[in-house]
């Protein structure tokens, strides 16, 4: 019995394996500080955090990473890159002002960016994709509920290109909200500064990132 119980358990760590192993990995690039924008003081947004200005960027970019990382779809996986394998290749990434289908958004330079040197990246964590996070911008909006007044809400936007494994744009957006679940009235009066109440924005902004790298694989 036991044999039998070991083989089963060999065949369903196997056949997990198997399953991973047959989702597209997609590396994620976060935007640099230079990319981030906000309407807010960077002082409410620490405080609401509970850290100093000068770690509000990095908080942010922390909580988009893991939430990338942690995004469970049947067909991509989401590797978001240590800033250390980074290192090497940052100098070669530019930011500038583009268009992907006639659409205009801030979309990334790789011009200087060797083919070779860009497929290595990506077979370093056997990628078929990756993801530049070309901007973040933090408007400042409003919300309101019946029986309630207008109260300052954050609309956080994102650009953003994606690259296949032989550095062939595929896709190219602007100003893609993170749309945030509706929130009860503590949400609210962390004006969704808060990263806490931020990971359902992430996660529906992902949602739109797996609708365009799925349009390949449909074609």
């Amino acid at each position: 019995m036991k044999h039998i119980l070991s083989i089963f358990l060999i065949i369903l760590f196997y056949s997990g394996v198997a399953q991973t192993s047959n989702k597209k990995r997609v590396l994620v690039i976060p935007p640099s500080r230079f990319e981030f924008v906000s309407e807010f003081d960077l002082e409410e947004i620490a405080k609401k955090n509970e850290t100093t200005t000068s770690k509000v960027f990095l908080t942010y970019e922390k909580a988009l990473l893991n939430t990338f990382g942690k995004y469970n779809d049947e067909n991509f996986e989401f590797v978001p890159v240590e800033a250390a394998k980074l290192k090497p290749y940052k100098k070669l990434i530019k930011y500038k002002y583009g268009k992907f289908k006639g659409k205009r958004h801030n979309a990334v330079e790789l011009k200087n960016f060797a083919t070779a040197d860009f497929t290595k990246l990506l077979e370093q964590h056997n990628a078929d994709f990756v993801i530049f996070i070309t901007w973040y911008d933090i408007q400042k909006e409003s919300f309101s509920r019946k029986h309630s007044k207008r109260a300052v809400y954050a609309g956080h936007y994102l650009d953003y290109d994606i690259y296949n494994l032989f550095k062939q744009q595929i896709a190219g957006a602007g100003k893609v909200k993170a749309e945030a679940d509706a929130p009860n009235d503590l949400q609210v009066s962390f004006k969704l500064l808060r990263v806490k109440e931020l990971e359902s924005a992430y996660n529906n902004l992902i949602s739109k990132v797996v609708v365009q790298l799925n349009k390949p694989i449909e074609q």
